[in-house]
């Protein structure tokens, strides 16, 4: 990619102006709304004061808003305000609810988890495999789901914890929470699910689907980077992971970003009031994208994971005969990935496809589409022209 493909540029395509390089990698991160932007702006002008300060009105003006955040947030997932621990972000609470509870509770001494699990839930449970705790990894489905009855059978009298993802990042797969939480509390074990994918367009409710832990991010739901939290249900016992002052109820210390915090609190309550509608039109859109690549590419494109409940906003496909990186390296007005941007500079192919059967020829073949809010339906239609193309010049 040059530096001239890095900089905006106007195109006409079929009568209709567009500007490019298009961007649909909303997995990796969303764009900041302009009205979450608007809800921040005070604070980053005039937010001299600590919210921990106690003493005087500048500490009180940024306590009252993050407190206002912390209870928008906890309306979306249905949780009290005060289980909201603030974070740096999803990787953190992730960190934070398997660490924690797992050093908080030095009795039961085995988690179970998912192999398409995102690495900031693997590689925690690798952590606490060193520290001597059992870690069972369920296997997934040619679609990416585990099997519930299969789950059942893991879960053993020193089962602790089950982590599961609420939505793949890599291709869109929901699990069924409702079920897994159901499974929990019938044999008592805590639930934690990294959610950071699904919040967006699914409805996700701690009280209904029995969930203990909750990881969520800021900037998967059009809102700052740098910015996530953790619900942590009354009465779950977690060791913090980041000690100092005693903050967010001495679970995770240091002093909070006022204006990332009302950032992560405006996106939430948008979200709530307008997920049916961002589901509505990422479902078109990603209709519209799959209609034109199988019209004209056939049996040459796959798209995993699609007999399987999935969010609207993602979707994966594998261009038999075609090497990814050689297609993205042919699509420079496009912004794609071949999978998680935290994973983009290893070289092995896809845990998460490889776990769902395919080869790894087909894994390195595959793309992943994401689509977002202020996607249009002519950015999409213009996106498969270029990846057909694409895919007839290298094959």
């Amino acid at each position: 990619m040059t530096d001239d493909d890095r900089q905006p540029r106007q195109i006409i395509f079929e009568g209709k102006p567009l500007t490019l390089p298009i961007y649909l990698d909303h997995q990796a991160s969303t764009p900041v709304d302009e009205r979450v932007a608007d809800a921040m702006a005070p604070f980053w002008r005039d937010g001299v004061g600590n919210p921990h300060s106690m003493t005087h009105a500048f500490g009180a003006r940024a306590r009252d808003a993050i407190e206002i955040a912390r209870t928008e947030i906890a309306a979306l997932i249905s949780a009290n305000p005060h289980e909201i621990i603030f974070t740096s972000g999803a990787t953190e609470a992730n960190n934070l609810a398997l660490l924690g509870i797992a050093r908080a509770n030095a009795g039961a001494r085995h988690i179970i988890s998912v192999t398409t699990e995102h690495e900031a839930i693997l590689r925690p449970l690798e952590a606490l495999a060193e520290e001597g705790l059992d870690i069972t990894l369920l296997a997934v489905n040619s679609t990416g789901r585990i099997n519930l009855d299969a789950l059942e059978v893991a879960i053993r009298p020193e089962t602790l914890l089950v982590s599961v993802m609420a939505a793949n990042n890599e291709t869109g797969t929901c699990q069924d929470l409702a079920a897994i939480g159901a499974i929990c509390k019938k044999h008592g074990v805590t639930f934690h699910s990294d959610a950071a994918q699904g919040l967006g367009t699914e409805k996700i409710d701690v009280e209904e689907f029995h969930l203990s832990l909750l990881s969520l991010s800021g900037h998967k739901l059009y809102g700052p980077m740098g910015i996530g939290a953790l619900y942590v249900r009354d009465r779950t016992r977690i060791k913090p992971q980041v000690v100092g002052g005693g903050q967010e109820r001495n679970l995770r210390a240091g002093t909070l970003p006022t204006a990332l915090c009302v950032g992560l609190g405006a996106a939430c309550r948008i979200i709530g009031a307008e997920r049916g509608r961002d589901a509505q039109h990422l479902r078109q859109l990603r209709e519209s994208l799959q209609s034109s690549l199988s019209a004209s590419l056939g049996e040459q494109v796959q798209f995993n994971g699609e007999e399987a409940p999935h969010i609207p906003g993602c979707l994966s496909v594998t261009l038999v005969g075609v090497d990814a990186e050689d297609l993205l390296h042919d699509l420079p007005a496009l912004a794609l990935s071949t999978g998680s941007a935290c994973t983009s500079l290893l070289s092995e192919p896809s845990h998460v496809l490889r776990a769902m059967g395919l080869s790894a020829r087909e894994a390195a073949a595959t793309i992943r589409v994401g689509f977002g809010r202020s996607t249009t339906k002519a950015e999409v239609q213009y996106a498969a022209c270029e990846i057909i193309r694409a895919c007839q010049n290298l094959t």
